[in-house]
């Protein structure tokens, strides 16, 4: 049941902007950034952290507005009845995240691969590898889980602008936590992780080897809390019946 749903899933994104989305999206953001740190007199490290901190902060904003489109499509599908007479509710929504996710990690390593390239080419010998810029996106990925499983709640129950709305505070979160705000809070604030660990993974690579032991600090913390969204999800997708929204 699962597989037929995740390949219906696969077949109604070849019909919609999200797919187009997810190449186009890539290649303008590493442009944009490698057109100006061509010209830009930054030190490497903080141009490779700059560049994944604001990616990061974008990152909840995209996803909110992905999820939003997907469930758009099932609430276009007269009012959700083409998902609600599926036999089992809960893999036809698991589906729905599962095609995003991987969506989202070949954006992702999309990305790192036109900017490591291009940062390389660029600085000649870099202090990167492109293993790099490649495991420093996995770590995003990973980091953003929980936020798909939560945004789609938010879409499936309360409507697209609440998804979006979400994604839009996460990634204001994300951005602030990268200040001295979230210094002590952002391990236990999963909106704030997609740009956080990925800046504390770069600092323990590029800069800070001591930073090990924040990253081993918030392991735990980091499997409790996917472990609990994805009861909560499973809670969620089973008693699901629907929603009546209007926007």
């Amino acid at each position: 049941m699962f597989t037929r749903c995740l390949r219906a899933d696969f077949y109604k994104m070849k019909r919609s902007s999200v797919i187009i989305a997810h190449i186009i999206i890539p290649i303008v953001v590493s442009a944009v950034f490698l057109a100006y740190y061509a010209i830009s007199g930054w030190n490497e490290t903080d141009k490779i952290t700059a560049f994944y901190e604001t990616l990061g902060s974008a990152f909840p904003v995209l996803i909110g507005i992905f999820i939003a489109s997907t469930m758009e499509q099932e609430q276009n599908a007269g009012a959700f009845q083409n998902l609600l007479t599926l036999r089992s509710r809960t893999a036809a929504l698991f589906s729905k995240v599962v095609t995003l996710l991987v969506f989202g990690l070949f954006a992702l390593l999309f990305t790192a691969v036109i900017f490591g390239f291009g940062f390389n080419m660029i600085h000649g010998h870099s202090i990167a590898s492109m293993g790099l810029f490649v495991r420093a996106v996995l770590v995003m990925w990973l980091s953003a889980i929980p936020l798909y499983l939560i945004f789609e709640i938010f879409a499936f129950v309360f409507g697209k602008a609440f998804a979006i709305g979400a994604g839009l505070i996460s990634g204001l979160i994300s951005a602030l936590f990268l200040t001295d705000i979230g210094m002590y809070v952002w391990k236990i604030v999963p909106l704030s992780w997609t740009a956080r660990i990925p800046e504390t993974f770069l600092a323990y690579e590029l800069a800070d080897r001591g930073a090990l032991s924040e990253i081993k600090s918030h392991a735990p913390i980091y499997l409790v809390v996917v472990a609990v969204c994805f009861a909560g999800y499973f809670a969620f997708a089973t008693n699901y019946e629907g929603s009546k929204i209007s926007e």
